[in-house]
């Protein structure tokens, strides 16, 4: 039998928490958000080095939160009382986080591509003036005369035409401020849900948390994980290979290390007609899920394998599903039963919420109607009605965007569905690549209602609410952190700087990130970038469209797609209810809805070791073992961090313009 520690563990929750969200966080937090996406649009878009937006906890976050924790030992050292709390850390991180994904190949550089597209990519030979460019709602794009030069630069004597994009960008932030309105309802109203009754395990919280112990105890000592031999192991492991990577860049005789290689080298096909299936190994992916349950893990590697496999065999089968001339292929098939059983697991988390979400109705509308005295948010009522006035924003929005009533309505349902399911399943298992199969829905209704009797303005409408000018469209803006951030601020008496922290970061961090990416647009002229966002991400967009209305193209209502809709919804249920029944089943749904996701056809070998590694750290030395390793982890998403940032400085210093790949896909 093993012997519990008597020793300290790391990870374990402060002692001592700080009572308040101080206005120093909030002000710190609000200059780094604004610094972050200023520095991420310049590593991605001039020095061509990195993409730090790729998950839903991304590095263009986590890289200023190591940074402030590095200056805050300092301060601990040499000026212990002006030393950052954890809690003030925290603040930092969150507010950080809430714009990570705006900058860069996140939502600026798609938007701004994709608003500028049809004014300087349409042209007699593609067809699109004919087809579309007259039918476009004229109030979310900005004038065609303002567009030429953000491709071309700017002549002498001219100006960034910043007046043009005042109006779009008003109506884009609204609808966006509209999304993280009700992501906050969303949260309160299932705060208690989420964290006392299921009890998700949080991984995105746990590892900041762990960090940031030993700054709430006052004093000058450095925090005890950072004396922990395991945690420096862990740092040394990436550490050591970036400083050998970063000395390549000063001499071209020596190899790089590539074990952190993007997807592109570490991937191989089984045989003909199967898609490429990745090894590719990320560090910050596998800490944050070595805090995950196994049963998660396993979801995430298993389903994603299956994936790959029945792709192929239908590939090689000739297998496809649809009404003759409109059949899908194998890929489109998997997609979904993904986006079926994505629906499902946001039903049944509803479902098993019932008891709860009578409890929130009663006390926001009952006469006798008491607040949870633990939220410590603001009331239920509020919660609910601000859930309520802002879908009805966000139908009206994209009714008027060309959607209609019905289809408005059928696509803002499926989407916050959606956000949903990634929210809660983002807070179960610490795996920061859930981009949702068909986020905005509009591939489901065109599926259920065929495209023949659409107009022009409802296929715009739906291929820019699916497409990422709607705010990032897959890499979900904002919503999924909210929850790590109530979760964070558990110990805290006093928050009434927590939610307005979370709009003043956004503020920041979007004005910084869009001024900046115009401002370089015009100056230097996109063309010269050769940004993905302005040559490929955008026009492919347009040319989706252009064959959606092309009549040779149109579709009816396919009930066998349907078919393979409910089938994912089916296989969800199935699986839902043996966990219930069976309490020794190992296997959860989850990596069902994300089976053929970008996230997941990367990151699964990942999600692999991560599960392997912990089933045989408990299977060797049990729990005492697992608490043992887990600042290992802790080290091992600081090392890989750092050596991000560090690699970021040099290039910025010595390859200005000529930067090295560290991070990505």
């Amino acid at each position: 039998m093993t012997r519990p520690s008597s020793r300290r563990d790391p990870t374990s929750r402060p002692a001592h928490a700080p009572s308040s969200v101080t206005f120093r966080a909030v002000l710190l937090g609000a200059t780094t958000a604004a610094a972050l996406c200023v520095w991420t649009n310049y590593t991605y878009f001039a020095m061509h080095s990195a993409a730090l937006v790729m998950s839903n906890l991304p590095m263009s976050a986590f890289i200023p939160f190591v940074f402030w924790m590095a200056i805050n030992v300092g301060l601990r050292w040499f000026f212990p009382d002006k030393a950052l709390s954890g809690t003030e850390l925290l603040v930092i991180l969150c507010m950080g986080w809430i714009v990570g994904t705006v900058p860069a190949i996140g939502w600026t550089g798609y938007w701004i591509g994709i608003m500028t597209a049809p004014a300087y990519y349409a042209t007699p030979e593609n067809g699109w003036n004919e087809s579309f460019v007259g039918d476009l709602p004229g109030w979310l794009f900005p004038p065609a005369e303002a567009v030429p030069q953000l491709y071309m630069g700017l002549l002498a004597g001219e100006t960034v035409p910043w007046s043009a994009w005042l109006s779009p960008l008003i109506w884009w932030l609204s609808v966006a401020g509209v999304m993280i309105w009700m992501g906050m309802c969303m949260t309160v109203i299932f705060r208690k849900q989420w964290i006392e009754h299921e009890k998700l395990s949080f991984p995105l919280v746990t590892l900041p948390q762990a960090l940031v112990e030993g700054f709430n105890t006052p004093g000058r000592s450095i925090p005890a994980l950072f004396k922990n031999g395991w945690f420096w192991a862990g740092f040394a492991l990436p550490g050591l290979i970036a400083a050998w990577n970063i000395t390549t860049y000063f001499n071209e005789g020596m190899e790089r290390i590539w074990l952190f290689g993007p997807y592109g080298m570490k991937a191989f096909t089984f045989a003909n007609f199967f898609p490429p299936y990745g090894f590719r190994i990320l560090p910050s992916l596998i800490a944050f899920t070595y805090f995950c349950s196994m049963d998660i893990l396993l979801s995430f590697w298993l389903f994603g394998l299956l994936a790959t496999l029945k792709i192929g065999f239908m590939n090689i089968f000739g297998f496809s599903v649809g009404l003759q001339g409109q059949q899908a292929a194998s890929s489109a098939i998997i997609n979904l039963e993904s986006h079926g059983a994505l629906i499902a697991l946001s039903i049944w988390s509803l479902w098993i919420a019932r008891p709860h979400l009578r409890e929130v109705w009663r006390r926001a509308f009952a006469r006798d109607r008491t607040e949870d005295p633990q939220d410590g948010l603001f009331s239920y009522r509020t919660a609910v009605l601000g859930v309520i006035g802002g879908f009805t924003y966000l139908v009206a929005w994209l009714t008027v965007s060309g959607q209609g009533l019905l289809f408005a309505l059928c696509t803002s349902m499926l989407m916050s569905a959606a956000y949903f399911a990634v929210t809660k399943f983002l807070a179960a298992s610490g795996f920061a690549y859930l981009f949702p199969p068909d986020v905005g829905g509009s591939g489901l209704v065109k599926t259920a209602f065929g495209t023949m009797n659409m107009t022009n303005e409802q296929l715009i409408g739906l291929q820019l609410h699916n497409s990422g000018a709607f705010v990032g469209g897959s890499r979900l803006l904002a919503i999924p952190m909210m929850p790590h951030y109530v979760k964070m601020m558990a110990g805290v008496a006093e928050k009434k700087w927590m939610f307005p922290s979370l709009w003043i970061a956004f503020a920041m961090g979007v004005g910084a990130s869009f001024a900046y990416a115009l401002n370089l647009f015009y100056t230097v002229g996109g063309d010269n970038l050769g940004t993905y966002t302005l040559v490929t991400g955008n026009t492919n967009v347009y040319y989706s469209l252009y064959a959606d209305i092309n009549a040779a193209n149109r579709s009816q209502p396919d009930l066998q797609k349907m078919l393979v809709w409910l089938f994912g919804m089916g296989e969800v249920f199935m699986l839902a209810l043996l966990r219930a029944r069976l309490p020794w089943w190992p296997l959860h749904p989850v990596g069902l809805a994300f089976q053929n996701t970008q996230g997941v056809r990367v990151y699964q070998f990942s999600a692999f070791l991560a599960w392997l590694i912990k089933l045989l750290v408990l299977r060797i030395g049990g729990v005492s073992l697992y608490h043992k390793t887990k600042p290992f982890f802790l080290g091992l998403l600081i090392g890989y961090t750092t050596g991000i940032g560090i690699s970021a400085l040099v290039d910025s210093v010595w390859f200005p313009g000529d930067g090295h790949w560290v991070h990505g896909w």
